[in-house]
C-alpha cells in the first residue's frame, strides 16, 4: 500500500514538473506597441529588454512592414558593428516569431541599411528553463499625458451657528439673477505624436487614428514629433493632400526632430511623411483644434512662429509590465496544489 502511495505521489510530481515546463514559456512582442522599426531613441530596445527575464522556450514576437525590416540573428561581434552579412538565421515576414530554443546571450538586428546603426537591434540573456528566478516586481507605465497645472478647488458648504442656524449668506455670494460662469481655461499642453512609439511607420495603418482619438487639442496646445533624423520629416499639409498622400507642395516641412508645432487656429490641421511611401503606410495624422480658450504660461514668451526651435528629446517612457511572471507564478502555484493533493490521498 505504501509502495504504491508512493508510486502515485512521484507521478504526480513528474506530472506538475512537466506542466511547469511548458505553462513557464511566454511570448514577448519585441518594443511592445512600437514593433520591430527605426526607434526613436536608440536605447528602446535594450531599455525594454533590460526589465525582463527570458527562458528557454520563450517566443519573441518581431512585427514590422514586411517588406522595409527583417530580424535578422547575429553574433555579437556582427550585432556591435552592423555587420548582417553572414547571419545565424533571417526573417523577412511579420509577424516573425523566433522560439529561444537556448541558453545564453542572442543578438538581433535590422540588415537594411542604416537600420542598425540607428537603434534597431537588440541584444538579450536567455537562462535554463530549470533556474527561472524569482519574478521581479515591475511599476505601470507613467502617462504621456500631462497634467494641468490648477485644478479648481470646489467650494465648501457654510457650517451651521451655534444657534443651529445656517448662516445668511451675503450679497456677493448669492446674486439675485443667475450669472453665467465663464469657460474654464487651462494652460497648453504638450502632446507627444504617438507616445513612445515617437512618428515611424506604424505597424497599423490606422495607428495615429487610434492615438488622437479620445484627446481634446485646444488652440496653443503643442505637438511633438520625434523620429530619427534624414528617415523622417513633418509636412504640413492640406486636406487634398492628406488624402492622396501628396507631399508636393506644403504649407511647412520640418525635418530636424524634435519638432514641436503649436497649434495656433481652431479647425482641422493635417500632417504627413513626406519620405516616399511613409505617408501611404500609415505616417500621417489629422487632428481637429477647437477654440477652447487656454492660459500661455506667464514666464515663457510664446515664438513667433507655429514651429518651436529644436530641444533635445526627452527619454522615452518604459514599457509597461509584462504578464510573463504571473504566468509562471500560477504555473508555480498549479505545481503546489498538486504536489498537496498527492500527500493528502
Amino acid at each position: 500500500m505504501a509502495v504504491g502511495f508512493n508510486r502515485t505521489v512521484i507521478f504526480l510530481l513528474l506530472v506538475a514538473a512537466a506542466l511547469w515546463r511548458c505553462s513557464s514559456a511566454a511570448t514577448y512582442t519585441v518594443g511592445d506597441s512600437l514593433g520591430w522599426t527605426v526607434p526613436p531613441n536608440p536605447t528602446i530596445y535594450s531599455d525594454w529588454a533590460s526589465t525582463k527575464t527570458f527562458v528557454v522556450g520563450d517566443i519573441l514576437v518581431f512585427n514590422f512592414a514586411s517588406g522595409r525590416h527583417d530580424v535578422t540573428e547575429v553574433t555579437k561581434s556582427a550585432s556591435d558593428s552592423c555587420n548582417g552579412s553572414n547571419p545565424i538565421s533571417v526573417e523577412n515576414n511579420s509577424p516573425a516569431r523566433i522560439t529561444l530554443t537556448s541558453a545564453g546571450d542572442h543578438h538581433f538586428i535590422c540588415s537594411f541599411p542604416g537600420h542598425c546603426s540607428n537603434g534597431q537591434k537588440l541584444s538579450i540573456t536567455v537562462r535554463p528553463a530549470t533556474s527561472s528566478p524569482a519574478p521581479q516586481p515591475s511599476s505601470p507605465s507613467p502617462s504621456a499625458v500631462p497634467v494641468p497645472a490648477s485644478v479648481p478647488t470646489p467650494s465648501l458648504a457654510p457650517e451651521p451657528s451655534s444657534s443651529g442656524r445656517s448662516p445668511s449668506p451675503s450679497p456677493s455670494s448669492s446674486p439675485s439673477s443667475p450669472v453665467p460662469s465663464p469657460a474654464p481655461s487651462r494652460e497648453p499642453m504638450t502632446y507627444v505624436v504617438g507616445d513612445s512609439f515617437g512618428w515611424n511607420i506604424p505597424t497599423s495603418p490606422t495607428f495615429y487614428d487610434s492615438w488622437a482619438q479620445g484627446k481634446t487639442f485646444v488652440v496653443g496646445d503643442v505637438l511633438e514629433f520625434n523620429f530619427v533624423i534624414q528617415r523622417h520629416n513633418v509636412a504640413k499639409v492640406t486636406k487634398d493632400n492628406f488624402t492622396s498622400c501628396n507631399g508636393e507642395s506644403p504649407i511647412s516641412v520640418s525635418p530636424n526632430p524634435p519638432v514641436r508645432i503649436i497649434l495656433s487656429e481652431p479647425g482641422e490641421h493635417f500632417f504627413i511623411c513626406a519620405f516616399s511611401g511613409h505617408c501611404s503606410l500609415g505616417q500621417k495624422l489629422a487632428v481637429n483644434v477647437t477654440a477652447g480658450a487656454t492660459t500661455p504660461p506667464s514666464s515663457i514668451a510664446s515664438p513667433p512662429s507655429d514651429i518651436i526651435p529644436s530641444t533635445p528629446s526627452p527619454t522615452t517612457a518604459p514599457p509597461p509590465p509584462n504578464a510573463a511572471t504571473s504566468l509562471r507564478a500560477s504555473a508555480f502555484s498549479a505545481t503546489l496544489l498538486a504536489v498537496a493533493v498527492a500527500l493528502v490521498y
